[in-house]
């Protein structure tokens, strides 16, 4: 699938369709299952790098996402030839078991983000969709900065 506004192609199984389209995010799902993939870009201006305050921020916000108590792990990865930073989020949404894969390019200012948002008891398949999204992803659009 081409998302042209975020300047990026994604590998995605043709069961997953378009819930939402916007000029910065696309959510994507599938029927019958609670697997839920997004990408989006976010603007950071002039910025460069992420400092540790920004990383509390992010922190903080994950953490409302999946419970207050959330556990986060943050490691190198590879988004479609690019460095990146992967991140696995582990909490509660309704009282049941939830986690998130997320992995972002940080370039000229924007940072380019894959996520997968999936009930903990599907973590081999969510896993499975991220890496191939991850890993067959194309960026159509030239670096800024």
């Amino acid at each position: 699938m081409a998302f042209p506004l975020l300047g990026i192609e994604a590998s995605l199984p043709d069961v997953y369709t378009i819930d939402e389209a916007g000029p910065a995010r696309v959510n994507l799902s599938r029927k019958n299952s609670a697997i839920a993939v997004s990408l989006y870009r976010v603007e950071f201006g002039n910025l460069e790098k992420f400092t540790p305050g920004h990383r509390r921020e992010l922190e903080k916000f994950l953490r409302g996402r999946l419970g207050k108590s959330a556990h986060l792990e943050f490691s190198p990865t590879n988004l479609g030839g690019r460095e990146a930073t992967r991140l696995l989020v582990s909490g509660q949404r309704a009282g049941k078991s939830w986690q998130m894969l997320a992995a972002w390019s940080f370039r000229g200012g924007q940072a380019q983000v894959v996520e997968v948002l999936f009930p903990a008891g599907q973590r081999n398949e969510a896993g499975d969709l991220f890496a191939q999204i991850c890993r067959n992803l194309t960026w159509t659009r030239p670096e800024r900065g």
